[in-house]
């Protein structure tokens, strides 16, 4: 096929996302005029493209990514001794901080026959997809009514086989914070290490507590914190895939990986994956610097103005409900009364491109910094569609509630 013709079937195909409200999911980064228009897409793709064909092992790029765990471990209140990697996203950042628990307890604990992983319910799945490569038991403990860690569970939970424990900031699916101070008090009276996965929310949350709103002390200021991960293609803006991994000190000295025993000389890797995509690294460096203080201060300020309206929504209407906290950037809309699933089908059709929770059955919205105008938008259709749904007595079939469907062979 030639160029041109290539060009107009992409055209063609993008133009079938027309209606901004259909790039919701993708709240982070989009050009479709959706989300508070300050520049940073132009920034990430101009940096993208300069460094489309580099790799991560290019000069320039392992700067970028030296400057990117700097920024990410002053931000997260590291020591002197603390150090980080940036991966391909937050599945291989939760993988590395598995392995380096992994390893830790292996050289400090050589007696323990088969390691044990405890995770509240609602951490994230990759625990379980990593458990049939290194070998573990994960223990998952109930949480409490607002779906948020249950500290004296998670202690109850703690044998003398068990290495590693989570915290979430937030979770996925409600949105809760974990009480990570707590439940570093366990993992330090134990000895485990204690990861907090703030993929979701960890370069929202500090700029949150600086705009004066109460969040629970999560990052290295909290005694037996060992790891922390967080995305930068979520809320620090970057373009698909950056992610990183932060220790509190270089205990995680065994991550790279060193091999010189083969006729093409030395073969290093930091990470997990071998060749990573330099054009998504470099549009995080140049995001970062972009935006600075007051651009993620501007965002956050937004995201927090959409939160609040979303919740004064469902305060005023009778019959709707927040499911879990809604601390941060994820809000769970559910039902006593109506059924839930109809308005998010109706909202549907409306446009929007949502999530849906299964347990319990609710709607699930991860905000991003919407404009004002689709805030009064997106609050205007969630109202409509309620009384819809009252209205005509409507109910949608069931849906098929799925987080990830990749296509499988």
């Amino acid at each position: 096929m030639i160029r041109q013709k290539i060009e107009q079937e992409l055209e063609q195909l993008r133009s079938q996302d027309a209606d901004p409200r259909s790039t919701f999911p993708d709240r982070w980064l989009n050009d479709r005029g959706l989300l508070l228009d300050d520049g940073a897409f132009e920034v990430a793709k101009a940096a993208h493209l300069a460094f489309f064909t580099k790799g991560n092992n290019y000069p320039t790029v392992v700067k970028f990514e030296r400057d990117l765990i700097q920024m990410a471990l002053s931000l997260f209140h590291a020591g002197k001794d603390a150090t980080g990697a940036v991966t391909s996203g937050g599945s291989e950042s939760l993988f590395l901080a598995t392995a380096a628990a992994l390893a830790n307890a292996k050289e400090r604990r050589p007696d323990i026959a088969r390691s044990e992983i405890i995770i509240p319910q609602t951490g994230y799945p990759t625990f379980e997809k990593y458990e049939r490569y290194f070998g573990y038991t994960i223990r998952r403990v109930p949480v409490d009514a607002n779906f948020r860690a249950n500290v004296s569970a998670m202690s109850e939970a703690v044998s003398k086989n068990t290495v590693m424990m989570l915290a979430s900031m937030p979770s996925w699916s409600h949105g809760v914070c974990d009480p990570v101070r707590e439940l570093a008090e366990i993992a330090s009276k134990h000895g485990i290490w204690l990861h907090v996965d703030a993929c979701v929310g960890g370069f929202l949350a500090p700029f949150v507590r600086e705009l004066g709103r109460d969040i629970p002390d999560f990052d290295f200021r909290v005694p037996g914190v060992s790891s922390i991960s967080a995305d930068f293609h979520k809320y620090g803006y970057s373009g698909k895939g950056v992610s990183g991994v932060f220790y509190r000190n270089k205990v995680a000295r065994h991550q790279p990986f060193i091999f010189d025993t083969w006729a093409a000389g030395l073969y290093r890797s930091p990470v997990l994956t071998g060749t990573r995509n330099g054009g998504a690294i470099a549009s995080a460096w140049a995001v970062m610097r972009y935006l600075g203080l007051d651009g993620y201060l501007s965002r956050t300020a937004q995201i927090l103005k959409l939160r609040d309206a979303i919740l004064a929504f469902v305060e005023r209407c009778p019959g709707l409900k927040i499911v879990g906290g809604a601390e941060l950037n994820v809000v769970g809309i559910g039902s006593d009364y109506s059924d839930i699933y109809s308005i998010a089908s109706k909202l549907k059709d409306y446009g929007w491109k949502i999530n849906l929770l299964k347990e319990p059955e609710a709607i699930q919205l991860v905000l991003g910094p919407l404009r004002d105008e689709y805030i009064t938008l997106l609050v205007n259709d969630l109202e409509n569609a309620m009384e819809a749904v009252r209205r005509e007595g409507f109910r949608a079939p069931s849906p098929a509630v799925v987080y990830s469907d990749e296509f499988l062979d």
